[in-house]
């Protein structure tokens, strides 16, 4: 190995290289070439998957944990991921996070990973990735020199692969439902993505034109990859509006969530309503403080975030973080008559939805994504049919009221 790295250092485009500059060269050859060894060596000899994931947390890591450990028993899993922080991409072993090699250049993952034995490549997320067409492409690549072509599967965790604004959330803060009065390029260029400058670059996926980035994901989509895994069927409906020639592909799997034991509340006066998970502008805190607004201390109307809100009203109690499985013991002793979904855009799951649905616990929600195709059915299901926060005030009172009557 030495020689390769005297070899490498050598070769450097400088008409002289000091001594001390040489040898930082050696050290930080040496320790690359160590890393992807170490890397190689961890493998078990298995066929290998590809798992393509952002790094931002949240529902979609919990896929991915969740994921890992089904596939561990059959698969070395190789994890990459983007840390816009340190703009470096990790490559580990999913199994094994101190197996890890970590480069600025993803041309070098792109040369080990053809060199391996990969079954398959799972496209997870790509949310935050400096440039999100780049990774599609060196998917393509990875796919055409792997022997035996690994199979490509998308997930469809939100709509990155439509806008770089995963949520459909316009420059407006509404769901733009795939249409905006200015046209999707005025709005790209009118949409502040995150709270900092930074942020925003970092959300913008490398993004520079909402045309050329669905030119990209439509060609990747329909040549690439070989299955397109939804978790409803709203949510695939929004796929087809954008690319309507996928159809073909498509497969829905609903995401699992554990069973919850029923939760029957003891008799009280007035209503309380728990609004489930952290509270965001794209998850509703503008509607719930909208409601709060409204609510008259006569009418004995709690709202109770179980979960996290930033600067809520004074009249809504938040209870913080909290463990799912406590989830029925805390229901119960909030004496919660119903959930209120307030999301603002089409979510593609809901596991906050699922979970109220486990404790037969009556639930409203919006007219838009994957919670309104489950409330919709339930015989203890409220669908909104607008964003109006005192309206929906007095819909969700009159529903509890008159025993989950539509």
């Amino acid at each position: 190995m030495n020689t390769i790295i005297n070899i490498l250092c050598f070769c450097i485009p400088l008409p002289s290289v000091r001594r001390r500059t040489r040898q930082r060269c050696k050290q930080w050859w040496r320790q690359k070439i160590n890393n992807l060894m170490t890397l190689t060596n961890a493998m078990s000899g298995r066929p290998i998957i590809l798992w393509i994931d952002h790094a931002l947390g949240g529902g979609t890591e919990v896929y991915s944990m969740r994921q890992f450990e089904k596939l561990g028993a059959d698969f070395d899993v190789l994890r990459l991921q983007y840390m816009p922080a340190t703009q470096q991409y990790h490559l580990t072993m999913a199994h094994n996070k101190h197996k890890m090699y970590q480069t600025r250049d993803i041309r070098d993952i792109c040369d080990f990973c053809c060199k391996q034995n990969i079954q398959q490549i799972v496209l997870n997320n790509l949310v935050a990735y400096k440039d999100a067409p780049q990774i599609l492409q060196i998917i393509e690549q990875i796919k055409s020199k792997c022997v035996g072509q690994p199979l490509v599967s998308f997930r469809g965790h939100d709509y990155h692969a439509i806008c770089p604004s995963f949520n459909l959330i316009n420059c407006d803060g509404k769901y733009c439902n795939l249409s905006h009065g200015m046209g999707c390029e005025e709005c790209w260029r009118n949409k502040i993505l995150g709270n900092s400058a930074a942020t925003h670059k970092v959300l913008k996926s490398g993004a520079t034109s909402i045309e050329k980035w669905r030119l990209d994901w439509g060609q990747f989509l329909a040549d690439t990859a070989d299955e397109i895994i939804l978790f409803s069927n709203a949510t695939a409906d929004i796929f087809l509006r954008a690319y309507p020639n996928i159809a073909h592909k498509i497969k829905i799997i609903p995401h699992t969530v554990p069973e919850y034991e029923q939760v029957k509340t003891k008799p009280h006066n007035g209503i309380n309503i728990a609004v489930l998970g952290a509270m965001s502008h794209q998850k509703g805190a503008d509607v719930i403080r909208t409601m709060a607004s409204e609510i008259n201390p006569a009418q004995n109307i709690n709202i109770v975030v179980i979960g996290t809100m930033k600067n809520p009203p004074k009249n809504i109690h938040v209870y913080g973080a909290y463990r799912s499985r406590a989830l029925p013991r805390i229901m119960r002793r909030n004496n919660i008559d119903i959930v209120f979904i307030p999301s603002i855009w089409p979510e593609t799951f809901s596991y906050t939805t699922s979970e109220a649905m486990s404790m037969g616990m009556p639930i409203a929600c919006y007219a838009m994504g994957a919670p309104a195709e489950r409330v919709g059915p339930y015989n203890r299901g409220l669908v909104l049919n607008k964003i109006a926060p005192r309206e929906n005030l007095n819909q969700i009172i009159n529903f509890i009221k008159s025993g989950y009557k539509k």
